[in-house]
């Protein structure tokens, strides 16, 4: 397969220039992770995997390249890729487009540095599965890691892979979604220069467009942490199986549920709100109730839950926290069920204050919360819904630093639904 483009030219010039392959001298080097993939190979994912190398080799050891681009099939990569045999795709004269982007990168971030290891971190498929190109995906995979052992002048390629969510699936019209999981499962397990890693367990909660869903296809910021220090986990792992990583580079904060809590930054902090139904206005403790620590039964007669009858002006919390906090996550913990009449409110906005007058959403579309699914919520509804907790989580984040703020306001609109809390949460803390 021949790719000697300009690109890969001028890179060939630098291996011969610098030395590149001079792995007598390359142990000393750094430790290049490629980082690539479709839309889930998204902030904050890169930063927290950066993080974690960075932790275990020292800023100085290691370059970190993202080059990753939303809905692009796995040819993005392979210059001479094709279909499976009798699956027609169209002809794409930018195929291999991705990879050529790729190369540039790393060229100009690596420059006459020498490389102890190289590790390619890839987190794709969606687009194949859809497709139903599960046939080739495999031999693609591995073509890649080919382009790269030759363009790199290496034979030890690292990789590790993610695997595609359980979303998709061909429930989901995602025809070859089981192919394409059970293949990457077994690109990582079946060699001795990979590995691969779980995400079934982070794709519910409120994704980065403020959509809440049981189960998406794309994750809520916070999973995408944690994604990123697993696939630095593993990634580290490979380049030296006998290293002893700090825990706490790798501890997990990813909370989707009451269940996960440990503590948080809210406990004891006073409430101001609309006024709660009389039947559900927590009794003599009242507003207290939503900042106590404590979540009730999933069942809306528990006398920890406060209850918002339906109607049509906004219902707003407040919650003082006494003083000007740093805030990372902001979260309300609500009910639904078909038998209380609580099945998801219309919106769910948070904003923040310093001076509980003047309010700002930091990042509209994180913190502006709906339901993400339309018709299944309306299936939802039609169908019954079992009494469930739903963690309502996001983080807070601005452009120019970390939120600040010593108020938080929650707006709800209610729509025809009832609205059950049980806390309002506060830079949770996992258990």
């Amino acid at each position: 397969m021949a790719r000697m483009n300009s690109i890969v030219a001028a890179f060939l010039a630098l291996v011969v220039s610098f030395g590149f392959a001079d792995h007598a001298e390359a142990a000393e080097g750094k430790h290049l992770f490629i980082l690539s993939g479709q839309s889930n190979m998204r902030q904050p994912l890169p930063e927290a995997f950066h993080n974690v190398v960075s932790g275990v080799f020292g800023e100085d050891r290691v370059i970190v390249v993202t080059v990753a681009r939303p809905s692009q099939p796995i040819r993005k990569w392979v210059k001479d890729w094709q279909p499976p045999e009798g699956v027609e795709a169209t002809p794409d004269e930018k195929q291999g487009e991705l990879y050529d982007s790729l190369i540039k990168s790393v060229i100009k971030s690596v420059g006459e540095k020498r490389l102890a290891s190289v590790t390619y971190i890839w987190m794709q498929g969606e687009a194949d599965a859809k497709a139903g190109w599960a046939g080739v995906y495999k031999k693609s995979f591995l073509t890649i890691i080919d382009q790269l052992n030759r363009d790199l002048d290496r034979d030890n390629v690292n990789f590790v892979v993610g695997r595609i969510n359980d979303y998709w699936l061909p429930s989901n019209n995602t025809p070859d979604g089981d192919r394409v999981r059970t293949i990457q499962q077994q690109l990582g397990e079946e060699n001795a220069h990979g590995d691969w890693i779980n995400t079934d367990d982070l794709n519910r909660g409120v994704n980065p467009w403020g959509g809440f869903s049981f189960g998406d296809g794309h994750f809520p910021p916070p999973a995408y942490r944690v994604m990123g220090q697993r696939f630095a986990h593993k990634a580290c792992k490979l380049i030296d199986p006998s290293l002893k990583i700090d825990p706490a580079l790798v501890k997990e904060h990813f909370v989707d549920s009451a269940d996960d809590i440990k503590t948080h930054g809210a406990i004891g902090a006073s409430v101001t709100a609309t006024k709660p139904n009389a039947k559900q206005d927590g009794g003599v403790v009242s507003l207290a109730l939503l900042t106590d620590g404590k979540f009730a039964k999933t069942d809306h007669t528990d006398a920890g839950w406060i209850g918002f009858a339906p109607q049509e002006e906004p219902i707003e919390l407040v919650i003082d926290l006494g003083e000007i906090k740093s805030i990372d996550t902001i979260a309300v913990n609500t009910l639904v069920s078909s038998k209380a009449l609580a099945t998801f409110p219309n919106k769910i906005t948070y904003s923040t204050s310093a001076d509980g007058k003047e309010y700002q959403v930091n990042n509209d579309r994180y913190n502006t919360i709906r339901f993400y699914n339309a018709k299944q919520l309306k299936q939802l509804r039609s169908q019954g819904i079992a009494p469930q907790a739903l963690m309502l989580l996001t983080e807070q984040r601005q452009r120019m630093g970390p939120v600040t703020a010593r108020f938080i306001k929650v707006t709800i609109e209610t729509g025809d639904q009832w609205v059950f809390i049980d806390e309002i949460v506060v830079n949770a803390v996992a258990k």
